[in-house]
């Protein structure tokens, strides 16, 4: 709830959740797995993937340490909360993350997309295959698409 009594919208959430992920990590563009993480800060899609936002975030930072090693190159333990960096403009999407939100947005219409949008995006990352970052970490996170497209059809 909002100081007058309003609920923000589920997909502002999720959106403004997945650019502050993106800002959080220092990325400058926001893709498929800061849509996945910002359908971790809206409640109830959190609750239809089965994880929290501490998974993700831990498994997206796994699949990063494991990407440098393939590149020789050991970190250790990433820091929790890089350098500030400069806000992730919401025009800067990577070409799926865009492919994923207009086609949530075209499941909708106006007077449905706070209803439906989480559902359709929850729906768009589950058909994303690998190597996109969001289906390695809904791989990583163990996450069974056949059980999650159930429980939301």
């Amino acid at each position: 709830m909002t100081m007058f009594g309003k609920q923000k919208s589920p997909v502002s959430v999720i959106i403004k959740g997945a650019l502050e992920e993106a800002q959080l990590r220092g990325d400058r563009r926001m893709g498929t797995e800061h849509l996945l993480l910002g359908l971790l800060h809206h409640e109830e899609s959190a609750r239809t993937l089965g994880v929290d936002l501490a998974a993700g975030r831990a498994a997206l930072g796994e699949l990063d340490r494991a990407s440098l090693r393939m590149l020789g190159l050991e970190v250790g333990d990433l820091p929790e909360r890089p350098r500030k960096h400069p806000r992730v403009p919401g025009t800067a999407l990577t070409s799926s993350a865009r492919a994923v939100l207009n086609e949530a947005i075209k499941a909708t219409t106006m007077k449905t997309r706070d209803a439906q949008a989480p559902r359709h995006l929850v729906l768009g990352l589950l058909e994303r295959r690998q190597p996109d970052p969001a289906a390695q970490v809904i791989d990583q996170l163990g996450i069974d698409r056949a059980a999650v497209r159930s429980r939301i059809a």
